[in-house]
């Protein structure tokens, strides 16, 4: 038997005389592996070039590591307003010199904030079960107040994905974006709207990128979810901690 560990999950399985980028894809979404984690076999570090060639033998360890660079977590709703105005440019003929003037931005070109109009996705996992995950509003982003009528990009991230891997071993939501008619907002850049105009936030990617394109002029757009399902670990043991299994989502809105 093998013993493969990542951060908090850990299980001993038969995996003697496999590869060990077979047991990071075994156990990669389960466990939730970075797709950046190194592996240690026995304490010495794996080439990823080499895991395909390196095999696992009984009693052996397999550890998957990722090097820490965390950054402070900011729950809820946040705007992004930067902006580079009045820019001048001088060039010279012999010396090239350049000059350039730089002001701040007077006000936001959007506002973010949550959305209560509708019921958020709620639903209730326990361990071991497979779910589903009804529609509900997240955000409102409105650039109607300032009237922008250029183009935005918003993004919409999981927060504390380091929680949900505890209690999920898959956790997908839709998130699309509407208008203040309800209408759906081309996101995906086909110039078609339709049933394809949403984007798939998981646990694995940890962040999905909307971009709106104000081709009607400024509005109030609603993020939200359509719809989504997750499968829970075997067991809702002490590592679900108190409400682990709510995803905590973050939006960042910016101006493309």
């Amino acid at each position: 038997m093998v013993e493969i560990r990542y951060k908090d999950c850990s299980e001993v399985a038969d995996l003697a005389g496999h590869s060990v980028a077979e047991a990071r894809e075994r156990f990669g979404a389960e466990f939730g592996i970075h797709e950046k984690a190194s592996a240690r076999l026995n304490g010495k570090k794996v080439n990823r070039n080499l895991e395909t060639d390196t095999y696992l033998k009984e009693d052996d360890r397999l550890t998957f590591t990722k090097s820490s660079n965390k950054a402070p977590l900011l729950l809820g709703a946040m705007l992004l307003a930067l902006a580079i105005t009045g820019s001048v440019f001088a060039y010279g003929w012999i010396n090239a010199t350049t000059t350039l003037t730089v002001t701040n931005a007077t006000s936001d070109f959007a506002a973010v904030t949550p959305d209560n109009t509708s019921p958020v996705p709620d639903w209730s996992p326990y361990g071991f079960f497979k779910g589903s995950i009804g529609s509900g509003t997240l955000f409102n982003v409105d650039t109607s107040a300032s009237t922008y009528t250029g183009d935005l990009v918003a993004t919409v991230y999981l927060a504390n994905a380091d929680e949900l891997v505890k209690c999920y071993r898959i956790l997908a939501l839709k998130v699309m974006v509407e208008t203040s008619g309800d209408a759906t907002v081309d996101i995906n850049g086909d110039n078609i709207t339709n049933d394809d105009d949403y984007a798939l936030l998981t646990i694995g990617n940890g962040g999905v990128d909307l971009f709106i394109n104000q081709q009607g002029g400024s509005d109030n757009y609603c993020i939200k979810v359509d719809s989504g399902f997750y499968i829970t670990h075997i067991y809702k043991g002490a590592n679900w901690g108190s409400d682990y299994e709510d995803p905590v989502l973050f939006c960042e809105v910016a101006q493309r």
